[in-house]
């Protein structure tokens, strides 16, 4: 769980290298919401899926090894489940 995951500018080395600081290798992100920059940066890495709550399904939770997901994402799949 984390904060944000915010991105000055899309670039894929950026968030590349965040995974990789954090140790991440083939991760589904749940972002409340999914900048432009965010998309832009993700789309080229190939073990990486970055969705919205509303997205995430059980067959793209069971193909990652690692799930991360934002404060604000839980905010929102706690009101999409209640």
């Amino acid at each position: 769980v984390v904060d944000s995951l915010k991105l000055d500018s899309p670039k894929t080395k950026v968030l590349a290298d965040k995974f990789k600081a954090m140790n991440l290798q083939s991760v589904m992100v749940i972002a409340e919401e999914v900048d432009e920059n965010l998309y832009l940066a993700s789309r080229n890495l190939v073990n990486v899926l970055v969705v919205e709550p509303r997205y995430a399904d059980p067959v793209s939770l069971v193909r990652f090894k690692k799930v991360l997901v934002t404060k604000g994402a839980i905010d929102k799949l706690k009101e999409m489940f209640a």
